[in-house]
């Protein structure tokens, strides 16, 4: 390990190489080397892979590209297009399947892991992965010693790649196989990788290298001079140390060049003008040199040198360190440095530049080459008319094909390149708000969509205006009130006399973000108006689209029978209107249309078939809605754990959507789990700040005010009836109005507020027998709660009935935990009134906590069942219940009579019984066991 690239590196490397040999026992990770540029970052990783492939590794190696024209997953694509077996760029092809970008993105990551994980286990020699037989699972020829795969310079990397750069590392650590990564710097979350930080030579390291380098001492006035000018960077260090003419003199000032770029320079000063020439057009290729294209382009031109010759050259520019080769693919050059090749880049003079990208642009259009690829060269080539329209051609059809792969981040970046091209054309400008859309980008979205709307403003063009305002659907939250001025703005240009299908599915549209801006009045106004006009039409498309606003404006449980309805009917224009989402909202409507009315069977059947569809359109956010629907239907089964796996399983895949406050809706479900586990749901800091901050909207206010209770907080349930008392009045009638409604009157109920207790109770007496279940989060028949609210604001005689239907509707439904809550409810309610009753409704309660094992449920169902009777009580007592006098048991215990007859009036007292024929059947009931 004496050589120059090792310099004051030898402990990074012997670093790699320990973690190569753990992750070829099975201990994979991802190594993270982080530096500035020409800090020594490749040459690590060069000195490492030798050594690796000299122990029989297989080493894989992708690079980022720095162009903006680079696909997604470039380097990963790169890495794969290996030739070996089971692994190859497909994988990460997302293709034109109908899936929004994120889906098909996170298949491919999927797939691209899988496939990684099988070759790592195959190569490692170690066992074969399953459904693999022992004979396939050889590694190949002259390989034992595990898949090592480097990933360079991936501060350049797209979003794609760096996705399943953390997709791969929170799965490496039983995976045979070591990722190593090197950037400038990576701001992204990854699971545990070894971070190896270079930093600059000191003055040491440098004198090190430049007495390896002249291959003897040096004078001792050049290491400070050199480390000096070099800041201690290795990069620069060796470019330095290439003008140092007498090492073993003593030093004198260099005439440095000004730049950088002339410094890197240097290197290529020797070469004959022939190899600079060359390499000004391979520079102007890219980082990345496909030798063939490149003897392809001085094909084209007759001045040029023939292949034999442009082999020599590119030999000439290898031998001066210039460019490098992979030995695994011949025909790949690339050049040492990034700065290098801006250096050979910046040679050029404009004419050269531009003649350059020029050339490169006809090659590769007339070879078939990717539209994007041809794209940044016609971009760069645009200099008048003709080469202005040319550009904006590729660029479209770089767009293009970036949308087939659904890769919509490249295609909106290309038709921004369009535009700046011909910033005039609003559908060129349409077109790429409807690519930024798709890929999450909503505000330059709606920026895009603003400024077409001037111009069909400006002529007067409705179906223009329309088109703009439809461009970002589905979308709430904080673009909402944008994209409701965008619909209003169409909807001024929109012709009154002959409305037409889109017009239909802009008033949907507009009523759906008019529930969004919180004007529930003038949304319910305008889904009916769509509706109406979607049936008028007749087009499926605007049915659809009518059908999912009328279902946003109705409270599900106020209109259940109605959003059963709209659920059927969205699931029959999903066949004529050609869309899945419209049969997969159906379904989902339909399965928290049913969990209102506790009809679980009728659930489970929903629930096989969302399965079916799920399988059939193969889409990651339908089996996210999937696994939300298996989790509510396990909790209310008793499976708790089994619900709370597969409600955990469904927030990590909600990971790959956009616009959906997955981590609020995985808490909500896992806060509804609280009162049986006792687990309170992870919250950011003081729950009382919180409330303070957000409380003033009622969902907020409505967890943050069941979590004070839960957690027994005061002090923060008191700030929160305080919020609710200003916001009940105004409370919009949304799905959400009864979930906030219920957890005011509860919380206000624990606090002791009796008035807000007793609104509430009013206003969630209509509702008694409905079920506050949904996908989301479960909480069970409302009776249950209106008996303890009952029983709050002191109408005893109401919370009886409320429990005992609550302990019905729950049995008859199948919902045995919320039985369980339903009963020490009850006992909870009587505890002071009436002992005997509520340890008997306790004593139900414990059994069936027991039996699901419900812990919160079972610790204080056995608190409020236990008798409080005395070893010495308890034993008396059982020999009393089985007939025996008070005499026979003090014979029997040798204790006096009158003991015995103490001990008798204080069981019957505690017990709540007055004879012993009722002791014996209190005890028969199993109250006697603590």
């Amino acid at each position: 390990m004496g050589s120059a690239r090792l310099v004051a590196r030898v402990a990074e490397v012997a670093t790699l190489d320990r973690l190569r040999a753990e992750a070829s026992t099975g201990s994979g990770a991802v190594v993270l080397i982080i530096g500035e540029a020409g800090i020594g970052k490749t040459a690590v990783v060069e000195e490492f892979v030798s050594r690796a492939t000299a122990a029989r590794a297989v080493v894989l190696t992708g690079r980022a590209d720095p162009d903006e024209g680079a696909p997604a997953f470039w380097p990963w694509l790169r890495l794969l297009d290996c030739g070996l077996p089971g692994l190859g760029p497909q994988t990460l092809v997302t293709g034109d399947t109908g899936e929004p970008p994120a889906v098909a993105r996170f298949r491919a990551v999927r797939a691209t892991v899988a496939a990684l994980r099988t070759a790592a286990l195959r190569w490692s020699a170690r066992r074969c992965p399953d459904g693999l037989e022992p004979a396939v699972c050889a590694p190949p020829a002259g390989s034992d010693g595990g898949l090592i795969l480097v990933l360079e310079d991936m501060h350049w990397a797209d979003p794609a790649s760096l996705a399943l750069l953390t997709t791969l590392a929170r799965e490496i650590s039983d995976i045979p196989m070591l990722v190593v990564v090197t950037a400038r710097a990576l701001d992204i979350d990854l699971a545990g990788p070894v971070p190896l930080v270079l930093q600059p030579w000191d003055r040491a390291a440098v004198a090190s290298y430049l007495t390896l380098h002249a291959g003897g001492p040096v004078h001792p006035t050049w290491p400070p001079l050199v480390h000096r000018l070099g800041g201690g960077n290795p990069l620069y260090t060796r470019e330095l140390a290439r003008l140092v003419p007498v090492p073993r003199e003593s030093a004198i000032d260099l005439d440095l060049p000004d730049g950088l770029l002339r410094l890197a320079g240097r290197r290529t000063a020797a070469l004959t003008p022939a190899c600079r020439e060359l390499l000004g057009l391979a520079a102007a290729l890219g980082p990345d040199v496909d030798a063939v294209l490149l003897t392809d382009l001085t094909a084209a031109d007759p001045g040029r040198p023939a292949d034999a010759c442009v082999e020599s050259l590119l030999a000439e520019a290898i031998g001066a360190g210039v460019l490098a080769e992979d030995p695994w693919a011949p025909a790949r050059l690339r050049f040492v440095h990034e700065l290098i090749r801006e250096a050979c880049y910046a040679r050029l003079s404009r004419a050269e530049r531009i003649g350059a990208h020029r050339r490169i642009a006809d090659v590769l259009c007339a070879s078939g080459a990717r539209s994007e690829e041809t794209a940044r060269h016609r971009v760069r080539s645009a200099v008048d008319e003709m080469s202005r329209q040319a550009a904006r051609e590729a660029c479209e059809a770089a767009a293009a094909e970036a949308t087939r792969r659904l890769d919509h981040h490249a295609a909106a970046t290309w038709l921004g390149q369009a535009l700046d091209l011909l910033p005039g054309d609003p559908w060129l400008r349409l077109a790429r708000a409807e690519a930024a859309c798709r890929d999450g980008r909503l505000a330059l979205a709606v920026a895009d969509c603003s400024a077409v709307l001037d111009t069909a403003e400006s002529d007067g063009d409705p179906r223009l205006a329309t088109a703009a305002a439809l461009v970002v659907r589905g979308h709430g939250g904080q673009v909402a009130p944008a994209a409701l001025r965008l619909c209003e703005r169409a909807l001024a240009l929109s012709p009154s006399g002959d409305p037409d299908a889109a017009h239909a599915e802009l008033l949907a549209h507009y009523a759906y973000l008019l529930v969004e801006t919180r004007d529930h009045a003038r949304a319910e106004v305008v889904s009916r108006q769509a509706m109406d006009l979607a049936e008028q039409i007749g087009d499926p498309g605007a049915l659809a689209a009518a059908v999912h606003a009328r279902h946003e404006v109705l409270d599900p449980y106020a209109a259940t029978e109605e959003v059963l309805d709209l659920a059927r009917r969205s699931r029959d224009l999903a066949v004529a209107s050609g869309r899945a989402d419209a049969e997969l909202w159906g379904r989902l409507w339909r399965l928290d249309g049913l969990l209102t009315l506790g009809d679980l069977a009728s659930f489970d059947a929903e629930v096989s078939g969302l399965a079916v569809l799920t399988e059939r359109i193969g889409r990651p956010v339908a089996r996210w809605h999937l696994l939300r629907a298996r989790a509510a239907r396990r909790f209310l089964g008793g499976r708790l754990v089994a619900a709370r796996e597969a409600a955990d399983e469904a927030f990590a895949l909600a990971g790959t959507f956009e616009e959906q406050p997955m981590r609020e809706l995985h808490s909500a479900f896992v806060g509804s789990l609280a009162p049986f586990t006792g687990e309170l749901p992870d919250w950011p800091g003081d729950l009382r700040e919180a409330a303070a901050r957000y409380g003033a909207e009622p969902i907020a206010a409505a967890n943050i005010g069941r979590l004070a209770v839960l957690a027994g907080d005061r002090e923060t349930a008191a700030d929160c009836v305080r919020l609710f008392r200003t916001m009940m009045p105004d409370l919009p009638p949304d799905s959400r109005q009864l979930f906030v409604v219920l957890s005011a009157a509860e919380v206000a109920a624990w606090t002791g507020d009796v008035d807000l207790a007793a609104d509430g109770y009013l206003r969630l007496l209509p509702f008694a027998n409905r079920f506050l279940n949904m996908t989301t989060a479960c909480y069970g028949v409302l009776a249950r709660p209106l008996g303890t609210i009952a029983a709050a604001i002191g109408d005893r005689a109401a919370a009886e009935r409320h429990f005992t239907d609550a302990i019905t509707l729950e049995r008859d439904a199948g919902a045995a935990p919320f039985a369980a809550l339903a009963f020490l409810a009850y006992a909870r309610s009587v505890h002071e009134t009436d002992t005997h009753r509520s340890r008997t409704l306790a004593g139900k309660a414990l059994a069936i906590a027991r039996r699901l094992n419900l812990p919160a449920i079972a610790a204080e169902a056995a608190t409020l069942s236990r008798d409080d009777l005395t070893a010495r009580e308890r034993e008396i007592a059982v020999l009393a219940a089985e007939g025996l006098a008070n005499r026979a048991i003090a014979a029997r215990l040798h204790i006096s009579e009158r003991t015995v007859e103490t001990h008798v009036r204080n069981t019957l007292a505690k017990l709540g019984v007055t004879n012993r024929t009722q002791l014996a059947a209190r005890l028969r009931d199993g109250h006697h066991q603590p």
